[in-house]
């Protein structure tokens, strides 16, 4: 069965509905354009506003007739559809009046493209500016939510559908011919999204045997190239997403921890409860090609239906008896260590730096 969208009909709440709910727009719609509405908060930078702020900005504030988005997905990732599909967008448009581009006078892609706009302000380095100056704003939030691109490719999809749209069609503002802007942020990749378009449909509900909601966690540095390269397996799966383990301890039963996480802090996921706890070493390229395999395997971790292991990059200096007694307290467990790694190690002396060794849970009491 399909998960409905979070779509919540907004369209006559909008300012001036009356006026333009009758407008039909001048041609098919053959695109979808993806904007943000470039507003967060100044002290937090987190994500502000929704429909009915940006409605209310643009037509009682600018003068305009409508708001512009044909759907607005706030922070939370609820889908608001504020501007009916039959009416043409705003926000894309440019001034071209000899139709130098051929663009119907700057006007093609508000007339041809939907507009889907997520709140937030999607860059790094944003500042803001009053009486006393120009003054930053922190530099957190500067990508969308989970929320967010979960239900940015649900809708996606379900347009792209719907109108036979085909994924090179989906554009970032900053891509339409003619328009000058970094909109939707530059830390919102087009090229990604359209890679995760590409990919087949997220799997059903995961079986008895696999995480139920609220069970895994995927842990990731707490910046856009990471989070980047998880989107298309945060989309598969529906893990949970934190960017702080120090804190995840005790929380999750499954945990997939990417990038630069100590393995002590690996053993005491599991020394409180994580019952399978999986390591992915490295920058966010290599995070990605690892997740991207598990997304087309269609399974949310890689060791099997056996034990959980968890991973454990090897470093300088390390024995298999230091790694024993950094996880399990007891130096002469090497043994399971080795056991568990027969397929990489052949002398229990001799291991590499870089070397990623499976760790098996510690032996019942």
């Amino acid at each position: 069965m399909t998960t409905p969208l979070p779509i919540v009909d907004v369209r006559e709440q909008m300012p001036n509905y009356e006026a333009y709910k009758d407008w039909q727009r001048p041609g098919e719609v053959l695109g979808i354009a993806v904007h943000h509405s470039a507003t967060a908060d100044k002290t937090t930078g987190e994500p502000v506003g929704d429909a009915f702020t940006f409605f209310e900005y643009q037509v009682n504030g600018r003068g305009w007739v409508h708001g512009g988005y044909n759907y607005v997905i706030p922070a939370d990732g609820t889908i608001q559809y504020a501007l009916d599909e039959k009416i043409a967008a705003y926000h894309a448009g440019f001034k071209d009046p000899t139709d130098s581009l051929g663009l119907e006078q700057g006007q093609y892609w508000n007339n041809h493209y939907l507009a889907v706009c997520l709140s937030g302000w999607f860059s790094d380095d944003r500042t803001w500016q009053d009486e006393a100056g120009v003054h930053p704003i922190p530099n957190r939030y500067t990508h969308p939510t989970p929320a967010q691109w979960e239900s940015l490719l649900a809708l996606l999809r379900h347009l792209m559908a719907k109108y036979n749209i085909p994924p090179e069609n989906v554009r970032a503002h900053r891509e339409l011919t003619g328009n000058a802007t970094q909109c939707p942020g530059l830390n919102l990749d087009p090229v990604r999204l359209r890679e995760l378009l590409r990919q087949s449909p997220p799997a059903p509900p995961p079986t008895a045997a696999e995480p139920s909601p609220g069970e895994h966690v995927l842990l990731v540095p707490d910046t856009a190239d990471y989070l980047t390269a998880a989107l298309g397996y945060i989309w598969k799966f529906r893990p949970d997403v934190s960017f702080a383990p120090q804190t995840a301890a005790g929380r999750w039963r499954y945990v997939t921890a990417a990038g630069d996480v100590p393995a002590d802090l690996l053993a005491e996921y599991r020394r409180r409860g994580a019952i399978r706890v999986e390591h992915i070493p490295g920058d966010a390229e290599t995070v990605r090609r690892q997740l991207d395999a598990r997304v087309a395997q269609n399974r949310p971790f890689l060791d099997g239906e056996g034990e959980p292991f968890t991973r454990y990059t090897v470093q300088p200096g390390d024995t298999l008896s230091k790694i024993a007694l950094r996880f399990y307290g007891q130096a002469q467990l090497w043994t399971r260590i080795f056991e568990a790694n027969r397929d990489i190690l052949t002398d229990p002396a001799r291991i590499e730096v870089g070397q990623v060794l499976k760790i098996p849970p510690p032996p019942a009491d």
